[in-house]
């Protein structure tokens, strides 16, 4: 267990590491995009927080410095260079800002000759609508935050048990925190190549771990990618005066069942790329709306325009901020200001690509996006601006990759006739067809992709869809420019879903992975649904209520949000939800209502200073109560016969324990210990080009035990997914018969823990231990 004196350094180690990068974020936000304020500055600032995070573990990870005291040292000298940014250069006449509500069509604003600049406030709707629609707002938010409460709740009784958690995202980061370096290779089993995904979410795994030396703050990560996800929603529907509808419709998706069962409390990714691809669309959609990225000449800021009063094109703009004209249009705003909202939306998409392979395709629509909208003659400056911070963001894993395997992305094994180097691969899991394999098969429509969908989104899952595509495709109908790209963007990432591998993984006819894997279309869906608000001409008055009441009908309907009154463990989703949603709004009222008497800011630091020691006061006893249950016998461990290797473990501390098997390797993190200090090693045989392979004979698997100086061994059958209740023997436990160096400590069914007590003997296996060969998809021992 943790005493009270290690959390109480660890929470002060968060908040030190929390408030250096958090301000530093705010500095460079400032400085580089000034006129950026409200909710679309919180999100350029939470996308450059994540990249600073990541940056400095990797440059640490690099040195192999990646201890927890040189990261909160980098974190302080970070802020203090930050400090020391001048001031970003504002506009002239240029005020708060604040995001003109446009209608379709509108290509521009009315007012001063700064008005491109800094336009106008909405004009809040009649009625009293825009508090209620605030407070519906905040209730959907709060709903979906309770209902991953539930599954949180679950974790936090029992343990992370999310499958791929336990394979490689929790291995991963524990491996980073113990080898103090991010450019090795952790080999968790030999059937796939998941050492080559990128590892942006396992890095920041890693820096909670790191801080705090144990794991509980995982259990909660993705709940900042919810919030950033809801903000970038919210940013999306802002400028037109529809952030409350956008927020609803976005939540349709965050809280589907494909979501709210493998994200909170545990370490799933795929919130968090779809997530920042949000956010870059977000961005995008901001600066071009806005017009405060332009700077230009006072009498080109108003054109009338068929009658009515226009504001120049992009374009225009662009081109005017480029270069000639007066001195105003020539300074240092105009050179370089529009050139960051672009710069920060590539960094949110080299982050996720840099977190999810299946991000790229959505990443090259964006891309293709922000070139078409760039002005003429600017496109290239626009495409560097673009792509450099997109490579740095997430191009550190696939460089890695490179070096190691001579392929930035060794899963692609050919370009059409060529040949790429990839590793080969003895064994393997499951054929990796696409959903497009399919397409005209009715008999696995009907058995696999129809209940797949139904219970990934629910009963009105056809309803779901269609209004995901309805959103792409009606503002690229209806839209104004930016928006007819963002749609085009959003039906291209469903469509590439399509092709995705694995999208349909299994045997053929038999595409069992295709419920799991619908997690691939989700930033597509995402994007398509919080456009869907924006498609509407006329949306005022008893339309607009129409609508949110129709996408809260959808919600409500299709997720069974009623389950958070239902279930047993409410009274912890009810209270999480009170907690990170409710109690920070209140903050934000109290400290907007008495602005007048004191400063703002001070009322808010205060609060948030209080909310911050309350959740650390909590956080104790909470955390106290899932290191005890944390996989604990008791605590209803899913079967595949390791529930009594993972109690034994629970208290052993720096052992080092060799995996054979894959059941043992797809399930390797429970073997960690409680406090993470044990060494975890999959037996296998290197080879070229990253290769990493099961060992074939027993005289070869005896050497490996030898040479990993191991403390203890598991022995588990090779996982079967095909059929994983049909696990294929591995000879692994076979080889070790009769060797007198091993002794078995826990026998459960085909899974054995051996002491290991000292050095075997290769040369004892003998003719009947016959070696491992490959067949088709499943191996087996012969």
């Amino acid at each position: 267990m943790v005493s009270v004196g290690t959390y109480v350094v660890g929470a002060l180690a968060l908040a030190v590491v929390g408030l250096s990068i958090g301000f530093s974020a705010y500095r460079l936000r400032r400085r580089l995009m000034p006129a950026w304020d409200g909710a679309p500055a919180r999100l350029v600032e939470s996308v450059v927080a994540i990249a600073l995070l990541v940056w400095l573990g990797e440059v640490l990870g690099t040195l192999g410095l990646l201890y927890a005291w040189a990261f909160v040292i980098a974190a302080v000298v970070l802020a203090a260079g930050s400090a020391a940014l001048p001031a970003g250069p504002v506009a002239a006449g240029a005020q708060a800002s604040q995001p003109r509500v446009l209608s379709r069509g509108e290509g521009g604003t009315a007012g001063s000759p700064w008005s491109v600049l800094d336009p106008p406030p909405p004009t809040p709707p009649a009625g009293g609508a825009s508090w209620l629609a605030q407070l519906v707002t905040l209730g959907v938010v709060a709903l979906v935050v309770a209902h991953w409460g539930l599954t949180t709740k679950d974790a936090l009784d029992r343990g992370i048990f999310n499958f791929d958690s336990l394979w490689y995202h929790m291995p991963f980061a524990v491996d980073m925190v113990q080898s103090h370096s991010t450019t090795g290779l952790h080999y968790p089993e030999t059937v796939f190549v998941n050492w080559f995904y990128p590892q942006n979410s396992e890095l920041l795994h890693a820096i909670g771990i790191l801080l705090t030396q144990r794991d509980t703050l995982s259990l909660f990560l993705n709940f900042a990618f919810l919030g950033l996800a809801f903000l970038a929603a919210w940013c999306i529907g802002r400028p037109y005066g529809r952030g409350h509808l956008t927020v609803v419709a976005a939540a349709i998706l965050l809280e589907c069942h494909t979501l709210v069962v493998r994200e909170p409390g545990a370490a799933k990714n795929d919130l968090v790329a779809a997530a920042l691809l949000l956010a870059s669309a977000a961005i995008l959609l901001t600066a071009w709306t806005r017009r405060d990225a332009f700077r230009v000449r006072p009498e080109k800021a108003l054109r009338p325009a068929g009658g009515a009063v226009g504001g120049p094109t992009p374009e225009d703009a662009l081109a005017t901020a480029g270069g000639g004209g007066s001195p105003a249009a020539t300074g240092p705003a105009g050179r370089l200001a529009w050139t960051w909202p672009v710069a920060a939306a590539g960094l949110a998409v080299g982050l996720a690509v840099g977190t999810k392979s299946t991000a790229v395709a959505l990443a090259f629509g964006l891309t293709v996006a922000v070139i078409a909208l760039a002005p003429t003659g600017k496109r290239l400056a626009t495409a560097a601006w673009w792509l450099v911070p997109a490579l740095l963001g997430g191009g550190y894993w696939f460089l890695r990759n490179l070096v190691v395997a001579g392929n930035p992305l060794p899963q692609a094994t050919s370009i059409g006739p060529i040949s790429l180097p990839h590793p080969e691969r003895l064994q393997e899991g499951r054929p990796d067809f696409s959903i497009a394999h399919y397409a005209t098969d009715t008999s696995v429509w009907r058995e696999y992709f129809v209940p797949g969908l139904h219970q990934a989104f629910g009963s009105l899952w056809p309803l779901v869809l269609v209004l995901a595509v309805a959103g792409g495709a009606f503002v690229l109908w209806r839209g104004d420019r930016v928006l007819r790209w963002m749609g085009a963007v959003a039906l291209f990432g469903l469509l590439a879903y399509l092709f995705t591998p694995l999208s349909a993984a299994g045997a053929e006819g038999a595409p069992t992975g295709f419920g799991i894997n619908i997690r691939y279309a989700v930033p597509a869906l995402l994007l398509g649904l919080t456009l869907l608000p924006l498609a509407f001409k006329r949306l005022d008055g008893w339309r607009e209520w129409t609508l949110l009441g129709v996408l809260l009908a959808v919600l409500v309907v299709t997720n069974r949000a009623d389950a958070v009154l239902r279930d047993p463990s409410r009274p912890f989703a009810l209270a999480l939800a009170f907690l990170v949603v409710v109690l920070p709004a209140l903050i934000l009222l109290w400290g907007r209502r008495t602005a007048e008497q004191r400063p703002r800011a001070a009322l808010l630091v205060s609060g948030f200073a209080a909310l911050a020691l309350l959740i650390v006061a909590l956080g104790y006893p909470l955390q106290r109560h899932y290191l005890e249950n944390r996989f604990d016998r008791a605590s209803e461990i899913p079967g595949m016969h390791l529930d009594a290797a993972y109690g034994w473990v629970r208290d052993k501390s720096d052992a080092r324990i060799g995996l054979a098997g894959t059941t043992a390797g797809f399930l390797q993190y429970g073997l960690y210990g409680t406090d993470l200090s044990s060494r975890v090693t999959y037996l296998g045989e290197k080879g070229p080009h990253g290769a990493y392979n099961a060992i074939p004979t027993c005289a070869a698997f005896r050497a490996a035990v030898n040479a990993a100086d191991l403390k203890y061994l598991v022995t588990t059958p090779f996982l079967n997914f095909l059929h994983p209740d049909q696990p294929v023997p591995s000879p692994e436990s076979r080889w070790l018969r009769d060797e007198p160096a091993v002794a078995p400590v826990i026998k459960s069914g085909p899974v054995t823990v051996w002491k290991i007590q000292g050095k075997l003997g290769p040369k004892s296996c003998g003719p009947a231990n016959a070696p491992l060969r490959k067949i088709p998809n499943t191996p087996e021992a012969s």
